[in-house]
């Protein structure tokens, strides 16, 4: 799992890809002593069905204390990765995953549909909890090392 050091080099790897490969992007956030940890990855599900290829990017900032501004700032990071890199998707699927659960119980169903509302906007397709790997699953379990 090669860390973003170029964006260049994931829209390489990702022309090189049949159109049939997927293109998920993802951003998860954890709370570490006095400062946030935000990972944002790229994962370039080959031909959709043959593995996959995990690109990552580690951000540290002052401490966010509002989890409102922490998942919006995830939201964004995520739109802002999937924007870098959405001239050379062409046809392949492209989805931008969501840490957001939208069952009420939990408290990031309150951002929902601005984060939805901010995704399709930017003309990117958002797809949220369960269903959001690259989020979820992916920039999740990275987070867990720091």
């Amino acid at each position: 799992m090669p860390q973003i050091k170029d964006i260049e080099e994931v829209k390489a790897f990702i022309r090189q890809t049949s159109e049939k490969s997927a293109v998920y992007v993802g951003c998860d956030s954890r709370q570490v002593r006095d400062y946030t940890v935000f990972v944002s990855v790229v994962v370039v599900h080959i031909d959709s069905c043959k593995g996959a290829r995990i690109f990552w990017k580690v951000d540290r900032v002052r401490r966010i204390r509002s989890l409102r501004q922490r998942l919006l700032e995830e939201v964004s990071r995520a739109v802002f990765l999937a924007l870098e890199i959405s001239e050379v998707v062409g046809k392949r699927p492209f989805e931008v995953h969501l840490d957001i659960n939208p069952n009420p119980q939990h408290n990031s169903s309150l951002i929902l549909k601005e984060a939805i509302g901010y995704v399709l906007a930017q003309g990117l397709k958002p797809v949220v909890k369960p269903h959001s790997i690259a989020a979820t699953t992916v920039a999740d379990y990275i987070t867990s090392k720091y």
